[in-house]
């Protein structure tokens, strides 16, 4: 049923518990799976004047995602499955959406864990509701307790 899998991946609890659904998931449909994760614009360098901070930090940032991206495709790779690592700038759901319309995704993974975490902000927001409204695909939310 699902082929081509979009996990939204930034090494947390909730994506790691996303990412052992995504590979039994993965695994029984023989599915290619694109780990994705997203810097925010805040991160991304916003002229001369911040250019030195910003662009320290996105380099920060940009090797930190890259890192994480690689050991998430290790893991799956472990397991035979096709997996693959982008690493987006921008808004969350467009990049996300946009990614899977590009790659013809039929789910989209994300993992949430209720309670205090640093992704309550995200999912108090209409970011989750975007994402829904938006994708050209299934969304398929892990929860976590």
């Amino acid at each position: 049923m699902y082929q081509n899998i979009i996990l939204a991946y930034d090494g947390s609890l909730e994506s790691q518990h996303a990412l052992l659904n995504c590979k039994d998931l993965s695994k029984w449909e023989h599915a290619k799976v694109h780990l994705v994760s997203i810097i925010p614009y805040e991160l991304i360098s916003m002229g001369h004047e911040n250019s030195i901070c910003s662009n320290s930090q996105n380099k920060n940032e940009q090797d930190s995602c890259s890192k994480i991206l690689r050991e998430g495709v290790e893991q799956l790779h472990k397991t035979g499955i096709e997996a693959y690592g982008k690493l987006l700038n921008g808004d969350a759901v467009d990049e996300i959406v946009k990614y899977a319309t590009i790659t013809g995704a039929d789910l989209i993974m994300l993992g949430h864990k209720h309670g205090e975490n640093r992704f309550e902000h995200w999912w108090r927001s209409s970011t989750p509701k975007a994402l829904i409204e938006h994708s050209p695909c299934s969304v398929l939310v892990v929860i976590i307790k």
